[in-house]
């Protein structure tokens, strides 16, 4: 796993949403952020080779949209897996390696690599 990860996610945090899309026939979850640079360019997240997500929604109003602000991003590794209480030989249990924060709900997700801005990073 790259170092700069992090660093590159926390600076990604708080942006706006411009889009958020699951495509669970390519495995891919892909986020759009409106950045907040002069240019306004879009920054793009784009988690590949997506074998498990969940997504927790904690008091969402009816009538809330999804152009909502990142409250966090994080990339957790296997530190998920101290969480986790399950036998040994368990091999079908998902353990994310993402987590991403929208207000008052989060998304759990388990990917093989990230894509942001078109920088491919193994994880």
């Amino acid at each position: 796993m790259n170092s700069n990860l992090m660093p590159i996610l926390s600076s990604i945090s708080k942006l706006p949403i411009d889009t958020f899309q699951i495509d669970t026939k390519n495995d891919v979850i892909k986020l759009n952020f409106i950045s907040d640079d002069k240019q306004g360019k879009i920054k793009e997240i784009i988690f590949n080779e997506v074998t498990s997500f969940y997504y927790l929604d904690h008091d969402k109003k009816s009538d809330e949209t999804i152009k909502q602000s990142l409250n966090n991003i994080m990339y957790v590794g296997y530190q998920a897996s101290d969480y986790i209480n399950a036998p040994e030989d368990e091999s079908n249990i998902s353990i994310p390696n993402f987590i991403i924060e929208l207000n008052d709900s989060n998304m759990f997700i388990e990917a093989n690599s990230i894509v942001i801005d078109s920088e491919t990073y193994m994880v």
